[in-house]
């Protein structure tokens, strides 16, 4: 029998394709990174692991293409995508609290995530070198516009985010995994990790505000 080539056709191999990325999600969660093996995602899709190696060319494209959907700054990466590409401009103080809140709260609320991130931080594996390198990619834009801001000034912005960054992680996987308070600030609940927010807020504020010449 011929394979379906028409539009079926397609929406099938897509279909196909979403369980096998949705079955690595629920295999990373349940069981951890080491479980990602292909008869078991063969068996917690449905889907005959030959279709990993026709539409992904092996478990290693399969992680990509799951990783690519999943992570955050990969999300933000391909919203920005879609807009025009735009003359570069001073970095706005809004922006990046808002993009440290999302961030937070997806993170927060996350659980493939932030097994993502254990995973990521665990062992070396090429596809989150991969989307490490996405990370970066989508920070060079942001990073040249917050230049602008801060050149010539004793705020190394591009370190105070690193900062932010590795403290969210840090802040939800230490009340996920170790179900406990950070300095008396529970970051299981909406109140704690507001507290944490707004006091990202009131760093940026002190950036934004107290630029000093070298």
């Amino acid at each position: 029998m011929a394979r379906k080539t028409g539009p079926r056709g397609i929406y099938n191999k897509e279909r196909t394709k979403e369980k096998l990325i949705a079955a690595v999600g629920r295999i990373l969660v349940k069981d951890g990174f080491q479980s990602i093996k292909v008869n078991r995602i063969e068996a917690e899709s449905g889907v005959s692991k030959k279709l990993i190696y026709l539409y992904f060319d092996g478990l290693d494209g399969l992680i990509n293409a799951y990783l690519m959907q999943t992570d955050f700054w990969n999300q933000e990466r391909e919203k920005a995508a879609q807009s025009p590409p735009a003359e570069i401009k001073p970095l706005e103080k809004d922006m990046m609290s808002q993009l440290f809140r999302d961030d937070f709260e997806y993170f927060a609320t996350s659980a493939e995530m932030q097994k993502i991130i254990l995973w990521g931080i665990s062992e070396k594996n090429k596809a989150i070198k991969k989307i490490a390198d996405v990370r970066e990619d989508f920070g060079v834009p942001v990073f040249e516009a917050s230049d602008l801001v801060f050149k010539d000034t004793d705020i190394d912005f591009r370190a105070v985010a690193g900062l932010f960054v590795g403290a969210i992680y840090y802040i939800v996987l230490h009340g996920k995994m170790i179900d406990s308070t950070i300095c008396g600030i529970d970051p299981n609940t909406k109140e704690g990790r507001e507290r944490f927010i707004r006091m990202i807020d009131k760093l940026l504020e002190l950036c934004y505000g107290h630029k000093k010449e070298r």
